[in-house]
């Protein structure tokens, strides 16, 4: 019986945890506010318990009014609102992304390459500056890995984006512009190549979520666009004759990033 009674009384306690979805709020005359269980009012004073245990006692005469609100409803609006924000100063990005295509028109030749859909992965990091609310400008580098084309570019690029408003969760825009170097390839006993990158374009929208900390939430969906040439020979015959593929790589990309 005792084992019950116990857990009896627990249970009480837990359920009159969960019923406490209201609190007290003291709004005073000098602007400042008070949440949280009043105790007393007696003679023209008003005994207040806040969340952390500490005591207040107001005067009548301070007190501008008295209400009853919710706690969930507080607690929603606190997250909404506070935030940091920052509408000048440095401003770095980091970048991952899924890269997803299909080659519309075939190569002139399947040799050592995939023709099909093509999947890949970026990692890019940009730095730069944040003129006003609307206007960030930075210059970013990065790598673009098309998996099934087995080819590597590292993009050099000047990015320009803006966030529309100023609240927690802001729609955004953004458009890059460079130059794509690509990656040699290393040669085999059968395959040597020269590659040649070309130019680089990247344009999307997405949200900016902002934190209590410094660091924000980018997610972002875009096009990418790139140009590359390989020109590769066998090594083992024909000497002196060459192959040429030129590619415009026409992309789209995911991407969810950090940005303090």
């Amino acid at each position: 019986m005792k084992y019950i009674a116990t857990l009896f009384t627990t249970f009480l306690c837990l359920l009159g945890s969960a019923q406490q979805t209201t609190e007290t709020v003291l709004y005073l005359k000098n602007g400042s506010i008070l949440r949280g269980k009043l105790h007393s009012a007696t003679e023209g004073k008003h005994k207040i318990e806040l969340l952390g245990g500490s005591i207040f006692v107001v005067d009548e005469t301070d007190l501008d009014s008295i209400k009853t609100e919710s706690t969930h409803k507080r607690q929603l609006r606190d997250i909404k609102n506070n935030y940091y924000y920052k509408e000048r100063g440095y401003r770095h990005i980091t970048e991952f992304g899924m890269i997803y295509g299909t080659n519309i028109k075939p190569d002139e030749t399947t040799s050592y390459y995939n023709t099909g859909d093509d999947f890949g992965v970026s990692l890019h990091t940009i730095n730069g500056y944040q003129f006003w609310r609307y206007l960030y400008i930075g210059g970013g580098v990065g790598i673009d890995r098309m998996i099934s084309y087995r080819q590597t570019f590292s993009p050099f690029y000047v990015r320009i984006s803006s966030a529309f408003i100023r609240k927690k969760v802001s729609p955004m825009v953004y458009a890059d512009g460079g130059y794509s170097i690509m990656w040699k390839q290393p040669k085999n006993e059968w395959y040597e190549f020269k590659n040649k990158g070309g130019y680089y374009f990247q344009a999307g929208a997405g949200l900016r979520i902002y934190t209590r900390s410094r660091a924000s939430v980018l997610i972002t969906a875009g096009y990418k666009r790139n140009y590359s040439e390989t020109k590769w020979w066998y090594t083992q015959w024909n000497e002196g004759t060459y192959y040429t593929i030129r590619r415009t790589y026409q992309r789209v990309v995911m991407s969810v990033g950090v940005s303090f």
